[in-house]
């Protein structure tokens, strides 16, 4: 009998709400979601929407005000080493070598040494890291930084990894590198991936289905399947479908962006805010 792949998330009627300087801020209203095992999922919106917020309740660090977070029919009380989790930021310890920032995981679990580090080598080797094992993360470029985080994230065994925008703080060739990489590490390990990015293109390259959230309150505005095939190259990113895709997005995010800038930017900042601008600058018209 095969056995049952694992890595489902369900988030069924979310609702997330916070107070700031006294007054109670919604922040996710009524939000359904849902990964397959094995999945690629990214969620786009404007900023501030809950996208992150979303996936901090499926890494356990935030608790739904309402609604159920499960991760394979099961409700999400807390962090655990069944969901990796990578960042922007590189979250590497500084004072640890590459090895061993990976084989960190894998020593809280209680590995035997030996182990961490024959699992800790195979991985880098995977990300073309094994080089560096020796190496300390100041010694590391950008996107190096990153593959290290990531290995880190999949050393001890995820069935999901949550990605909150890790390659935002890259150049745009390293991104893009990143991502082929990201897409290869992901097909060998069959794992589900949630990924939030504020990039149209790359949602598109990555994912199996993408989710639209609308300004804050964030809720779902809509749900798109990529019907690009697997396995992805760049050439992809030229064809018909691709760019029709990244028409489609732009537009659903561009109403929203705008209605998250507030209604001074869609009656005003778009034509000029009606003023004229001489050579002196602003002291001209104030």
């Amino acid at each position: 009998m095969e056995e049952e792949r694992k890595g489902a998330i369900d988030i069924d009627s979310v609702r997330v709400t916070f107070t700031a300087r006294g007054e109670i801020v919604e922040a996710v209203s009524n939000v359904d979601m849902h990964v397959k095992p094995g999945e690629f999922v990214s969620i786009i919106g404007p900023s501030g929407c809950g996208k992150s917020t979303l996936l901090n309740i499926v890494a356990g660090f935030v608790k739904p005000t309402s609604g159920s977070a499960l991760f394979d029919g099961v409700p999400i009380r807390g962090p655990g080493s069944d969901r990796g989790v990578v960042f922007q930021q590189y979250s590497l310890f500084p004072w640890l070598s590459v090895r061993k920032n990976v084989e960190f995981g894998l020593k809280m679990k209680g590995t035997p040494a030996s182990q961490r580090e024959t699992q800790a080598r195979t991985l880098l080797g995977l990300a073309g890291l094994l080089a560096f094992e020796n190496h300390y993360p100041d010694q590391l470029s950008g996107g190096m930084k990153q593959r290290v985080g990531i290995v880190r994230a999949l050393a001890t065994s995820p069935q999901v990894l949550l990605m909150d925008e890790p390659f935002g703080a890259l150049d745009a060739q390293t991104r893009a590198v990143m991502q082929e990489i990201l897409t290869n590490m992901w097909q060998q390990f069959q794992i589900s991936v949630l990924f939030v990015t504020h990039d149209i293109e790359e949602s598109i390259f990555l994912s199996d289905r993408i989710y639209v959230m609308t300004a804050r309150p964030g809720r779902i505005k809509a749900e798109i399947t990529v019907p690009l095939p697997r396995p992805r190259t760049p050439e992809m990113t030229y064809t018909p479908e691709f760019i029709g895709l990244v028409q489609q997005l732009k537009a659903l995010i561009r109403e929203e962006s705008l209605a998250a800038m507030g209604s001074e930017l869609k009656e005003g900042g778009l034509s000029g805010f009606g003023i004229e601008v001489g050579p002196r600058g602003v002291e001209e018209v104030v």
